[in-house]
């Protein structure tokens, strides 16, 4: 893969959200889990070739963890929410 995948927060007025861009294709189910710091699932999606949007208005914690697993490779990062 030459590409990467990018992972982005925006927090706004209208909704806080994590983007994620994909730049492949898979022939497998593509996931992303976010958890808090006790490992507890806040929500899990399935996610598709290019730009994704998940919807973390309703999540109230400082930090959460995003779990993303592709075929290609898996990616866990710390995400601070608050400013």
């Amino acid at each position: 893969m030459t590409k990467e995948i990018s992972i982005t927060i925006e927090l706004q007025n209208h909704g806080n959200w994590v983007k994620i861009f994909i730049p492949y294709s898979a022939p497998t189910k593509m996931m992303a889990i976010l958890q808090n710091d006790y490992g507890e699932i806040l929500k899990s999606v399935s996610l598709a070739e290019g730009n994704n949007s998940i919807d973390i208005s309703n999540i109230k914690n400082s930090f959460i963890n995003i779990k993303i697993e592709t075929p290609y490779e898996t990616i866990l990062k710390k995400l601070k929410l608050s400013l």
